[in-house]
């Protein structure tokens, strides 16, 4: 793990994207770092620590950014990845209804 200090922070993205990917494989689960799966075994959500913040990498959002919601797209920093800081962060809110539109996407990319 890069930075101890955002591991609240990761707890709290990787409840929400757990909890809207239900059914979906969980392949790596440990402090820092979360990777979930299609059924297929593609690559679909992964939270890590990095050294001064916490990355979300889709790839459902790789393929097809027109689901990014207007307000998450100051987080975006890649072509699927997201950038989180702050845990009171309120834009966090809205990850359940993209995780929603990216499960939407599986099978798709």
């Amino acid at each position: 793990m890069k930075n101890d200090s955002l591991l609240f922070l990761w707890a709290k993205l990787s409840t929400i994207i757990q909890e809207a990917s239900i059914g979906m494989p969980v392949i790596m689960y440990e402090p820092g770092d979360l990777r979930i799966e299609t059924g297929a075994g593609r690559p679909f959500a992964t939270v890590r620590i990095q050294r001064s913040h916490v990355g979300v990498y889709l790839l459902p959002l790789y393929y097809h950014p027109e689901i990014l919601p207007a307000v998450l797209k100051p987080r975006k920093t890649g072509k699927g990845t997201l950038r989180f800081t702050e845990d009171a962060d309120s834009v966090i809110d809205e990850m359940p209804a993209l995780i929603e539109r990216c499960r939407a996407m599986v099978g798709h990319y």
